[in-house]
């Protein structure tokens, strides 16, 4: 291992003084690698939509629901358990937002938030959503929820101990989008439950009536390879740090060890390599986070749910 070490990156009579890293050959086998990560981030948001489900997927639902969660254990609070129903709910929503081409918490024909937690049969006395758009990235998603002081109110509420996410694909603005929906909730105890079977309770909503078509889907644990392709952007921008940081290193080694009759021509190659990656770093940033959009935070409880119906009627 060391025999190559000292080959690529240490100037020394063996490699004539001139580290392979930085001669045109090596460098260029450096910028292949960084077009052909570029070629497949951005490609990979593209292919990876004709199999959600079942492969690879550039924002994966069970993706998102996960990163919730390591954002909440990073603040010391309980995880929220991944609810099959809620994801249900979270994905009719994704899927009428993605149908219809509108990005709100509430639908064109007046359908609000909670409306969909009722189709997915699910009760609650505490609920709230989040919603995204325009993401080819699940961590990116995650990420723009927190910075959002609204946004991660909702993801690390201690009164939430459910999580379901959705996602879905439609027209926005004229343009092919990804749409997320994350919902949390607290469901309502058990004795609850049971008051609004017997129609007890005048102050709890009655059954709802399901959606056609609409399936609880379990919840299945996303795979190594989906963690990984479900971040493409993060991930390719890891590898662009790594790489600039081996060039940069060759560099300096190069400079501090070869004190006299540098060879312009590896430090030129050095610095065009340390550019070059530099500006696909920027370009991603701005090609990625440009269009991405997060509507405003929503939060509701039952109460206010049957209060706000009654005054509509």
């Amino acid at each position: 291992m060391f025999p190559w070490l000292k080959k690529h990156f240490i100037p020394h009579e063996g490699n004539e003084h001139r580290p392979h890293i930085l001669r045109d050959y090596g460098i260029h086998n450096v910028l292949a690698l960084v077009v052909f990560l570029e070629i497949f981030t951005f490609l990979l948001p593209v292919v990876s939509r004709l199999n959600i489900t079942g492969g690879i997927a550039a924002v994966l639902p069970a993706v998102l629901s996960i990163l919730t969660n390591e954002e909440r254990e990073a603040k010391n609070l309980p995880t929220l358990v991944i609810n099959p129903t809620l994801n249900q709910a979270a994905e009719m929503k994704a899927r009428d937002m993605a149908e219809k081409g509108y990005f709100a918490h509430t639908s064109p024909e007046g359908k609000n938030p909670w409306y969909w937690l009722e189709q997915a049969g699910y009760k609650y006395q505490y609920a709230g959503e989040n919603l995204a758009v325009n993401f080819n990235d699940s961590k990116d998603v995650t990420e723009a929820w927190m910075q959002s002081p609204t946004h991660r109110a909702n993801i690390v509420k201690n009164k939430y101990t459910e999580v379901g996410t959705g996602v879905a694909t439609g027209i926005y603005e004229g343009k092919k989008a990804v749409f997320a929906v994350q919902l949390y909730a607290n469901p309502l105890p058990k004795i609850f439950k049971t008051a609004q079977a017997e129609n007890i309770s005048e102050n709890i909503p009655t059954e709802p009536t399901k959606i056609l078509g609409a399936e609880t889907k379990p919840f299945i644990s996303p795979s190594f390879w989906q963690k990984l392709l479900s971040s493409p952007r993060n991930n390719t921008n890891m590898i662009l740090y790594i790489f600039f940081a081996i060039i940069f290193t060759a560099l300096l080694l190069y400079i501090f060890l070869r004190n006299k009759n540098h060879h312009k021509d590896l430090i030129t190659n050095a610095f065009f390599a340390c550019i070059f990656i530099g500006v696909i770093f920027v370009a991603n940033y701005y090609w990625s986070y440009a269009p991405m959009s997060v509507a405003d935070y929503f939060h509701y409880s039952a109460d206010e749910v049957q209060q706000f119906k009654e005054i509509m009627l």
